[in-house]
């Protein structure tokens, strides 16, 4: 298979960013009061002042779930980390069911971190089949949950209880490709998690918005099992192979007065981690040679 290199994926994830921003501006300009909500989000504030959330349940329900997007966004840009696992190694490891050790996720060093999803192949069935029924996720925000999975923090918060996972990416319309999110939560209770558990609690009480070309939960079940997979392997690689990273922090220039300097963009990426390099070599070597 043919691997993107660590530009490609940067150019990939700082696109992703930057359809993100977009995404919630757009929210903010239909809905002003989502920048009022997203710090009782962060706070965990359930009961919220009059005023700020629309009466009428769409509306409601449209701007909670924005404002959630915002929320997550926002956790994000305390560090602005991102992690991609070899993508000829990630392959490899989904060929097989994952299992996420919780000390794997809560002994994590980098916080609410980005992740990078394996480049789509459009010669696969499914993913024609996802491009316009539930969409193609590009990368997956990683954030913590509490109060059974009904508030969000952040992962190093003392009440972060389970994983949270938002995957951002695009859905085709007619009218051209839509950017879109979908949240879920992967259950910490235990000793170690698997897909099936996080796929139960998300289809157990997962609501079809209208714009997707979807309604059927299992295909929803499976779209959850392929891209869930991808996200606890390089979650699980990240936390228990520590020293097979490359650390990459990307240096950005204060504001002065030569014309090269410019400011620090809020939204941009600091640091890059590139997970599995070494043994994604021994495993094509290995492979070579049978």
């Amino acid at each position: 298979m043919q691997q993107r290199t660590n530009k490609q994926i940067l150019g990939t994830t700082r696109e992703m960013v930057t359809a993100m921003v977009a995404h919630v501006q757009g929210g903010e300009s239909r809905y002003p009061a989502v920048r009022e909500l997203v710090p009782y989000l962060l706070a965990g504030v359930k009961r919220v002042p009059d005023g700020i959330v629309p009466s009428t349940p769409e509306d409601r329900r449209e701007m909670s779930a924005m404002a959630r997007d915002a929320a997550i966004h926002a956790l994000w840009r305390v560090d602005k980390a991102v992690l991609a696992m070899d993508e000829y190694l990630l392959a490899a490891l989904s060929e097989s069911p994952a299992e996420l050790p919780a000390s794997a996720v809560r002994g994590l060093q980098y916080r609410n971190p980005l992740i990078v999803l394996g480049a789509p192949d459009f010669s696969d069935e499914d993913t024609v089949y996802y491009r316009s029924h539930l969409g193609i996720p590009l990368v997956a925000y990683l954030f913590g949950r509490w109060d059974h999975g009904q508030l969000l923090c952040s992962m190093n918060d003392d009440r972060f209880e389970d994983l949270g996972v938002m995957f951002a990416g695009f859905i085709a319309t007619p009218e051209g490709l839509v950017f879109q999110t979908l949240r879920c939560t992967v259950p910490l209770g235990r000793d170690s998690t698997t897909i099936a558990d996080a796929v139960a609690r998300t289809v157990a009480g997962f609501h079809f918005s209208s714009d997707m070309g979807e309604t059927d939960i299992s295909r929803l079940a499976s779209w959850l099992r392929r891209y869930l997979t991808q996200v606890l392997h390089t979650l699980s690689y990240a936390g228990s192979n520590k020293d097979d990273a490359e650390v990459y922090r990307l240096a950005t220039r204060s504001a002065g007065k030569g014309k090269k300097a410019r400011r620090s963009r809020p939204d941009e990426v600091t640091e890059f981690v590139k997970l599995g390099g070494r043994l994604s070599r021994e495993l094509r070597e290995l492979r070579s040679e049978g």
